[in-house]
């Protein structure tokens, strides 16, 4: 197409002039094929673009579902974690008062603060463990299943900081 004008290339020439023994007929054939031709490939384009839109709101489909998943996944696990933590934290309230019950035995009183240094440790990696699950359920969710954006580096094994 030229402006409003359909402008027929070199091969559509040729092929007329193969027809030249049908006299005008053959530039009519050759032209209405070139059209023919240049349909078939339009309409092609457009059902490859719509099976293309198709596929794209299919994955997209897939990651949302996926997402959801992953954020339904992570409610569950904040529940328990959040149950798991608050049973730490009265065991050291629990060993926190023992400490300072008056006649306690020397060795019994030891044994109560160092549980209570243990379990301060454990409630401290649970909350950080807890942090890191849920960064990686939401770079699962802005990155898909197959995320490795907060996957550690690797160091290479000879080398010092």
């Amino acid at each position: 197409m030229t402006g409003d004008n359909v402008v027929f290339g070199e091969s559509v020439k040729r092929i007329a002039e193969s027809l030249k023994p049908l006299g005008p007929a053959g530039r009519h054939v050759a032209e209405s094929y070139a059209l023919d031709a240049e349909m078939r490939r339009i309409r092609l384009e457009e059902t490859q673009a719509a099976d293309a839109k198709e596929i794209k709101l299919k994955l997209l489909d897939q990651r949302r579902q996926e997402s959801s998943a992953s954020l339904r996944q992570m409610r569950k696990e904040l529940g328990r974690a959040d149950n798991s933590a608050q049973a730490l934290r009265e065991c050291m309230v629990n060993m926190q008062r023992a400490t300072v019950e008056p006649g306690l035995p020397l060795a019994e009183r030891r044994a109560y603060i160092e549980l209570t240094q243990h379990f301060t440790t454990a409630l401290v990696r649970h909350h950080s463990d807890l942090t890191g699950g849920v960064a990686d359920v939401i770079d699962k969710v802005l990155n898909g299943s197959g995320a490795t954006a907060l996957a550690p580096a690797r160091r290479r094994s000879g080398r010092r900081r």
